[in-house]
């Protein structure tokens, strides 16, 4: 199922070809689909691949990882999945936009995962894809929103491809070294 822009609405799925995974039907091609998550078993998808790449990979302690800032009601999760199909198949990526009204044209874009048989397929692109129009279309004042997100430091080079600058001293966070990172969107961009 293709998704359409409606004015004023962001798209609950959209697709995209990739080869993600080991090679398969149609040679290895997949549909990249991303979603809004919307109902308790996504977020559990979310979850489980964040755990998976977080906690299983990187050691991040669990008690770190799920926190709530994952239930608020400010927070918006995107999924990915790869399959034969659009919609169908494994989740390999996830993101969460966390926004705050306080500080309207503001949000932080934080977890961002992908399955390591998905690495360098697009996934991860289309996760920030995801959250970034969602950022643009629902928390943009005036036609701009700024993103901010603490980038790990090996992945930094994946935010600068994404036009995010990284600035700013290195820091531990959850063990792991991080920098910060910015991008401003604008809707005539």
């Amino acid at each position: 199922m293709r998704s359409r822009s409606c004015a004023g609405r962001t798209p609950e799925r959209r697709v995209h070809v990739a080869r993600c995974g080991p090679p398969g039907l149609r040679g290895g091609h997949r549909v990249l689909t991303t979603e809004r998550v919307t109902t308790p078993a996504q977020l559990e998808e979310a979850h489980t691949l964040r755990l998976e790449v977080f906690v299983g990979e990187q050691q991040v302690p669990l008690a770190e990882e799920i926190d709530d800032a994952d239930f608020a009601p400010t927070t918006t999760h995107v999924l990915v999945r790869a399959g034969e199909q659009p919609g169908e198949g494994p989740v390999v990526g996830t993101g969460r936009l966390l926004t705050d009204p306080a500080h309207p044209g503001e949000v932080h874009i934080g977890r961002v995962a992908v399955a390591r048989s998905a690495r360098g397929t697009g996934a991860g692109a289309a996760v920030m894809r995801a959250l970034e129009e969602i950022a643009l279309a629902e928390h943009a004042v005036g036609g701009a929103v700024r993103i901010e997100l603490s980038a790990q430091t090996q992945a930094s080079g994946f935010y600068e491809r994404l036009g995010y600058e990284v600035h700013g001293p290195v820091y531990l966070d959850a063990g792991i070294d991080h920098r910060d990172a910015a991008k401003t969107l604008r809707s005539h961009d």
